[in-house]
Formats: structure tokens, sequence, C-alpha cells
């Protein structure tokens, strides 16, 4: 099956939603879709009591919109995760803090699927089982919503082929 035939076919059955830019007058020229838990996350870190919880899930919805309005990515805001033949992309939404970080996989270039999200703190250190285990997890979602395998760059794994404008893995100094 065609990868857009099957994203289209996940929209249709309400496995997956597409985020929208927050300034309703922007393009959009990347695509970020969520999965159902992704989406149930946001809605109620969104509508908490606690003043504090709601920043923190407000600036992670602008981080999307960031990514879906074409602004400047860097691996800052997009990371793939090592080892990269398996494709698991991390979105951070670094402050306030605690950070949260978007588990997902690219569909196609400059189409990101977020398949859920996990405080940064609950995580542990880089290669501790929890982010390992959240890596299954990302695969998990990614099938629920019937999608097949990722979009790849093997070998190379170029960043900029992944988002294919106003993106660069490291920033850099023109001269």
């Amino acid at each position: 099956m065609l990868i857009s035939q099957a994203i289209a076919d996940a929209k249709a059955g309400g496995k997956l939603v597409a985020a929208k830019p927050i300034a309703s007058w922007s393009g959009e020229p990347r695509a970020f879709l969520m999965c159902k838990p992704l989406v149930d996350s946001i809605s109620q870190g969104r509508a908490s009591v606690d003043e504090g919880e709601r920043r923190i899930w407000a600036a992670l919805q602008a981080a999307i919109s960031h990514f879906v309005e074409g602004g400047r990515i860097t691996d800052d805001l997009m990371k793939q995760l090592i080892p990269r033949k398996y494709e698991h992309w991390e979105l951070r939404s670094r402050k306030p803090r605690p950070s949260l970080r978007v588990f997902g996989r690219f569909a196609m270039p400059d189409v990101f699927v977020g398949t859920h999200v996990e405080r940064r703190d609950t995580l542990g250190a880089k290669w501790s089982a929890q982010w390992e285990y959240q890596k299954l997890v990302c695969e998990d979602h990614w099938k629920e919503a019937g999608l097949p395998d990722p979009f790849t760059d093997a070998p190379e794994f170029r960043y900029e082929t992944y988002m294919t404008s106003n993106a660069t893995q490291k920033i850099r100094v023109q001269l």
C-alpha cells in the first residue's frame, strides 16, 4: 500500500489527526500528524487546572506549530535517535521544565507522525531501558495507525532529506 493512501485511511479512520498551525494565516509546508495517544495527552495537558502544566503543553503545541509552519529546524527541535536505521525521531520541547519529548517517525519527506509524548525526566540517561522501551512504543503506535515502514534515507540518513526546506542538523553560520 502506498504511504499516502495509508495516511489518508488512518486520517479517515480517526487514527491520525493533523496538527494545525497556531497562526491561521501561515502556510503549512510540513505536516505533523498525531496518533491518538499524542492527541489525548495534549488535550489532557491543556485542560489541566495547574497553570504551570498548561504552560508546558502550550510550549509543546508551539513547537509543533513551528514545525508545521516551516520554521527553522535543527536537531535542537527535531532529533533522529540512534541507531538511525530504526527511524525513530523525537521532537523536543525543552522549556519550561519538565521538558517533553514527542516520539515519532517520518512517513515521507516533510510529513512527521508523532506517536506519543513522554516527560524527559522519566526517561533516564541516554541508552536507558526507558528510552529503548519508548522506541518500541513508538513502533506499536505506528503499526496501530496502519502505516507501512517509515520513510528512510538509508544509508546516508541526511537530515535535509527528511525536512526539505529550512532545516539543517546543526546551526551553521553562512559566510
